[in-house]
């Protein structure tokens, strides 16, 4: 067996695939792991040199393990030279002379009789010690004298066979502290999978001014690019460890050089904070339902969202780390040599994962602890608490190295107090300043120039040149004759108080503020941009694992940076397009300049910032949206393909109904209504709901709903139209990702034990949403058509299903503190089940549940890779609420001018309150 192949023993099948995928070797998943193994093994491309780079360190160490070698060490680089020195020396080594003799022992020792142990070396003490058994009676043989100006030699291991006596002398590299937790050996296995484009953006949003409709005049949009996507994404995926895991091993079409890996200039992750006993992320958002009844309900997170971290807070803190540690080696890969990472963490686990980092970026890369003031004194004691309020969070911050890398120190403004008490004198022009020594500390020791100037002689901090010019400019003054020289330092040439690491002046965001959201975990974008400013270099990439509402899309959009947010949870993406699209067209701020004055009467000084001119309005680049949901479900289900019957019939009682074998089109019924089963790797097409529905004819249920992963347009119009035609109600459905995993979950417990035995009730019941129904109206007149947004049906069943968490069955079995607990979380849920049901009775127009829609005036002309269109958008129109009782409308009538004649076919995307979408198309033809 090779050296190599030896080497690859130690991988596993995932590895193994993820090395095939690099080299794009003839390797398939189906094939054995010997079988990647020998492929790998014979490429001559694939090499061990160009193979152990791509690997992650524990994968390292166990192929030392596996090759007899230490595998201590923290760098990565160091495992690798000592693995492939070895491989050097067996490349080297004659290939017919067989093994290498051994040296010949010293002159009066015997050579051992006994073969090196083959076994993994044992762990090696943490400092070098000697050991020296008691010596024989035997008088030793007189050691030969050494040659006078030599230096003593160290002591050699001595061995002898006689029992008699033995010195062994160990040098060990002392090793940093690290953190030891279940799980840390864990290695989540993510594969990559390609994004879905579904969206780009161009933002164009219409505002209703009333009388004057601002923005949805008739228009033409600007010519697109079709030849590229633009740079800046936001990607919606079930798991952001597969988005990382796709964007490190992503190339360019054109270069085949990697997209992001090692080029990604900034990273800012703000993970899921330990909330409570049972370690699971707040998600809940506070959506503004009725701006004017001043209706207010918490949109908790859905059981998808829930489910996307079901494994993370089993085991509390472990699970934490363990799931932090996956995607900091992934952010470590995807980060530049000269980028910078911050990782925002609240009381609860920051200095866990400050050693967790110390050993993925290194303990020497560390930069700063950064503690943020994000909110104003708590009442904890007077709420029983017996600790001090905690207002504060923790910023980490990490460079990829120590020497190298962009950084911009950034100012704030100064103490009032400092300006007032210094800064006293006035040229005749009105500008303030103070005089500063221009005496060289240190004298001549330090090489300050001694001379006279003014009548002065002194050592000096400039050289005579300079003094002599910044004379003649007027910043050298001398307050009176023979006074010693001194320098006019302007106030307004001053860049402010370097920013240390204590933030107290950073804006917070509470229910006052205007940037706020009601996102729960959301940041102000102040403090994204002075991090963006900080360490990112002007038109440098940034990245966001853990997007949120978007914060540090928009920071680097104002400040001009590419970006790249990701977000396990669609309403997050949402809310991340609606708050892109509104900064369109808004002023910029000008660089603020601040003014220092002294209250007459109190004499408090203040700091107050002038007025300045905007250099003009924001232009928000487009971007794209994307998902990884559908190709993320059909790789989570590739090894349940062969199992097809038993997957649809396991879906259908999860989603309530008995399965059935009627015909290859109608798989199951539910209270009267067929149930279908569509693909998890591809769209329901209108073609197949005509079929389906034309099936469901020929018997005596007339309703049939469809579950599919993913749906082609079907709008209200053409559902009614099959309803005319066929008689048959259509009603369409989404399989969530957590239906998938439910149902693989069950199929192995089927497997595992008796069916009989198997507590079906007792499991989670996904809900299942439907795509918003739309009904559009175009008028065509000339070469202008106007598009009406005539109806929308919302799924408000599916909504409030959706809200329901997983709720423990209140039972006598249970203990009763579990009991207890267990009726506060159903009593939770019933009172917002309650609120939602009296706003819902309230609502008395489609028009209340609309919160965003936007129209692709020719759908289709760009079509993504698998051959589906991709909604293209230059026009927008969403809900703001400014304050209380200041809310922006929705205009639900749009305009656009074609120049040229033809057919057209436009479609329109609605989202409701709740984050549920649809898209309806309409045709035209233009004269």
């Amino acid at each position: 067996m090779t050296y190599k192949r030896r080497a690859l023993e130690a991988l596993t099948k995932q590895e193994l695939l993820d090395i095939s995928r690099e080299f794009e070797l003839d390797v398939v998943v189906r094939m054995s792991v010997d079988e990647i193994r020998d492929a790998v093994g014979r490429s001559k491309r694939a090499t061990l040199a160009k193979i152990l780079p791509l690997l992650q360190r524990d994968t390292l160490k166990a192929i030392c393990r596996e090759l007899n070698l230490s595998d201590v060490g923290r760098e990565k680089q160091e495992i690798i030279d000592r693995i492939l020195g070895v491989d050097d020396e067996e490349e080297e080594r004659p290939k017919k002379q067989g093994p290498v003799p051994a040296a010949a022992p010293p002159p009066g020792q015997s050579a051992l009789p006994f073969k090196p142990a083959t076994a993994p070396p044992t762990r090696p003490v943490e400092a070098p010690f000697a050991v020296t058994a008691p010596r024989p009676t035997a008088p030793a043989p007189a050691p030969a004298a050494a040659p006078p100006a030599a230096l003593p030699a160290p002591p050699a291991p001595q061995v002898s066979v006689d029992g008699g006596e033995y010195a062994m002398s160990l040098e060990v590299q002392p090793r940093k502290p690290r953190l030891a937790w279940q799980g840390m050996y864990r290695h989540e296995l993510a594969v990559e999978v390609p994004t879905q484009v579904v969206e780009i953006v161009r933002p164009g949003r219409a505002v209703d001014r009333g009388a004057q409709l601002a923005g949805i005049d008739t228009r033409q949009v600007t010519a697109r690019d079709t030849s590229e996507l633009p740079p800046n994404r936001l990607i919606w995926t079930n798991d952001n460890l597969v988005a990382l895991e796709t964007l490190l091993r992503e190339r360019d079409p054109k270069t085949r050089d990697h997209r992001y890996r090692g080029k990604v200039d900034l990273i800012y992750i703000d993970p899921p904070f330990m909330v409570n006993s049972d370690f699971r992320a707040d998600n809940a958002i506070d959506i503004e339902l009725d701006e004017d009844a001043g209706v207010q309900a918490t949109k908790e997170p859905s059981l998808v969202e829930i489910l996307a971290y079901k494994d993370t807070w089993r085991q509390g803190l472990d699970s934490l780390l363990t799931m932090l540690k996956r995607r900091l080696v992934l952010l470590k890969e995807l980060l530049a040599p000269t980028g910078s990472i911050y990782v925002h963490l609240d009381w609860h686990a920051v200095h866990y994962v400050k050693v967790l980092m110390d050993e993925v970026f290194g303990y020497e890369n560390f930069q700063n602890e950064i503690v943020w003031k994000r909110s104003s004194a708590h009442s904890d004691t007077g709420q029983g608490a017996a600790h001090y309020g905690r207002v504060t969070d923790t910023i980490l911050f990490y460079k990829s190295s120590v020497t190298d890398g962009f950084w911009e120190q950034q100012h704030a403004p100064y103490d009032p107090h400092y300006i007032v008490e210094n800064y006293k004198r006035r040229d005749p022009d009105g500008r303030i300043f103070r005089i500063d020594n221009i005496q060289g500390p240190g004298g001549e020791a330090k090489g300050n120039p001694y001379y006279e100037f003014l009548g002065v002689s002194r050592y000096w901090r400039f050289s005579r040149e300079r003094m002599q010019h910044l004379y003649e400019q007027g910043r050298i003054i001398q307050t009176s004759p023979g006074a010693v020289p001194q320098y006019k330092r302007y106030l307004d040439e001053m860049p402010g108080v370097p920013v240390q690491n204590l933030w107290a002046d950073v804006s917070i965001i509470n229910n006052r503020s205007a940037e706020a959201l009601g996102y729960p975990t959301q940041k102000p974008v102040e403090l994204l941009e002075r991090i963006i400013r900080a360490s990112c270099p002007p038109d440098g990439l940034v990245l966001d694992a853990f997007m949120g509402s978007g914060t540090t899309c928009e920071a680097a959009e104002r400040l001009g940076r590419r970006w790249i947010g990701i977000d396990n949870g669609k309403y997050a993406i949402h809310l991340a397009r609606k708050r892109l699209i509104q900064l369109h067209g808004q002023s910029r701020p000008a660089e603020p300049k601040y003014e220092y004055v002294e209250c007459e009467h109190c004499k408090e000084a203040s700091a107050r910032q002038k007025p300045q001119r905007s250099p003009g309005a924001h232009q928000v680049r487009p971007f794209t949206v994307e998902n990884m949901g559908v190709y993320q479900r059909a790789e989570a289900w590739q090894e349940f393909q062969t199992q097809r019957n038993l997957y649809r019939d396991e879906m259908i009682r999860i989603f309530g109904g008995e399965p059935m074998d009627h015909s290859p089109l109608l798989h199951g019924q539910k209270h009267g209504t067929w149930v279908h089963i569509g693909p998890l790797d591809a769209p329901v097409s209108v073609n197949q709901v005509w079929n389906i529905s034309r099936e469901a004819q020929r018997t005596s249920y007339k309703a049939v709903t469809i579950l599919s992963a993913d749906f082609d347009t079907l709008s209200g119009s053409e559902k009614d139209e099959i309803k005319q035609k066929t008689g048959v109600a259509v009603t369409i459905r989404v399989i969530p990702a957590s239906a998938i995993d439910e149902v693989k979950r069950r199929l192995e417990l089927r497997k595992a034990a008796d069916e009989a035995h198997v507590s079906v009730e007792s499991m989670a019941v996904p809900a299942f949403y439907a795509p918003l129904s739309i009904v559009l109206a175009p008028r065509v007149a000339g070469r202008v058509v106007r598009l009406k947004l005539e109806r929308c049906e919302v799924d408000i069943e599916s909504f409030l299903a959706s809200q329901r968490p997983v709720l423990k069955p209140v039972t006598e079995t249970m203990s009763a503190a579990a009991r207890k607990k267990a009726q506060a979380e159903l009593d939770k849920w019933e009172a917002r089940q309650k609120e939602l049901q009296k706003w819902l009775a309230k609502a008395t127009t489609w028009q209340k549940f609309i919160d965003f829609w936007a129209v692709d005036w020719d759908y289709g002309r760009r079509v993504a890779p698998d051959g589906k269109p991709i909604f293209e958008t230059d026009w927008q129109s969403f809900r703001v609420q400014r304050s209380k009782n200041n809310a922006e409308p929705l205009v639900f009538s749009a305009e656009f001018k074609y120049s040229d004649a033809g057919h057209y076919r436009i479609a329109a995307r609605v989202t409701d309150v709740f984050g549920n979408d649809g898209i309806a198309t309409v045709n035209v033809e233009v004269p």
